[in-house]
């Protein structure tokens, strides 16, 4: 069982079946997203992060410095201006934005009330939950995406997930792994790997996840990058960890907890390895594919035993990790 699942499980064991099954079957873990990104007339400046904006700087200054780096790396092309988002559940406090995220995402339904009357049945619901409008699962999740405008890309964040690293004891660099492994999304569209939001098939998503991993541990454990400690970069390690699943027969597997977690203990070792100077983005990416033909040998400690352990198998955390990106685009494209 994956730390992520044991979350999920202590976030979910005090709702009845009835909210539980209504919860999903409603979307509520995909309204905050649809509002922030499809709804609000979003003002960048105004944007915070964490449910009191406590994680906005943080935020903020590592984007900047994750984009100064990558482009002094000799990056072929540009990622383009990528605007920073945070979901709250919050949001769905207000009456008016709730329907109008409603109307976008149920956009057959031509019955007015109906729509009002899902609106008064999801109020109602989120009354019961604990914490109310910032229970995490309203917002755990943190995903890229290249389809919010003509030109634009985003990288949005939720509460939640901010909650699930503060909960997990990792919230000192967790905001700046959440930031970085979401942006080597953005990265790996100039590799030419895969498209954000796409239908994964023989795996593909492991191994984008898995490399958004090591971009991450790479920049961050780089002089030139983040520069963290040893001490950090291990932090980061058992953040990978935790978001790891088990579900590995799941076309959406994004990689065991080991897995993720030896993704960034490469990623880190090979800026240690560095000394000072700077891969091309390319050059990062082929040794990342070098790396990852070894990956199903590897064991806990991301070395390669003779007889490698089978994986444990999972129920729940690989779907909730993933499905609001999922559902959300399913709906509306």
């Amino acid at each position: 069982t994956s730390p992520s699942e044991k979350w999920l499980h202590e976030q979910t064991k005090s709702l009845s079946n009835e909210d539980l099954s209504n919860f999903f079957d409603w979307y509520l873990h995909v309204l905050p997203f649809a509002y922030k990104l499809y709804v609000e007339n979003n003002e960048y400046d105004d944007e915070y992060f964490g449910v009191n904006g406590e994680y906005t700087t943080e935020i903020q200054s590592i984007h900047r410095r994750t984009e100064d780096f990558w482009t002094d790396s000799r990056v072929d092309g540009d990622v383009g201006e990528i605007s920073l988002f945070c979901a709250h559940g919050s949001d769905l406090a207000d009456r008016e934005k709730l329907v109008q995220t409603l109307h976008l995402l149920f956009s057959d339904s031509n019955d007015e009330s109906s729509i009002e009357d899902l609106a008064d049945d999801i109020q109602e619901l989120i009354q019961r939950l604990p914490g109310r409008y910032n229970y995490p699962l309203l917002t755990f999740n943190a995903f890229a995406t290249d389809a919010i405008g003509p030109d634009e890309a985003s990288i949005i964040i939720g509460d939640g997930y901010f909650q699930f690293q503060k909960d997990s004891g990792v919230e000192s660099e967790g905001p700046e792994y959440a930031h970085t492994h979401e942006y080597s999304h953005h990265l790996q569209l100039l590799l030419g790997v895969g498209e954000l939001n796409d239908d994964f098939s023989d795996q593909s998503a492991k191994k984008q996840e898995l490399m958004a991993d090591a971009f991450s541990a790479y920049f961050l454990a780089h002089d030139s990058g983040g520069d963290m400690t040893s001490e950090e970069i291990s932090n980061v390690h058992a953040i990978a960890y935790s978001v790891g699943d088990c579900e590995v027969t799941n076309e959406a597997h994004h990689g065991t907890p080991s897995q993720r977690k030896c993704a960034t203990v490469w990623g880190s070792s090979l800026a240690d390895s560095d000394r000072g100077r700077k891969f091309k983005l390319q050059d990062v990416a082929k040794e990342f594919e070098s790396w990852y033909t070894k990956i199903d040998k590897m064991d806990d400690s991301c070395d390669y035993p003779t007889k490698s352990s089978s994986a444990i198998s999972g129920s729940l955390s690989t779907w909730l990790v993933t499905a609001a990106a999922a559902n959300f685009i399913a709906m509306l494209f």
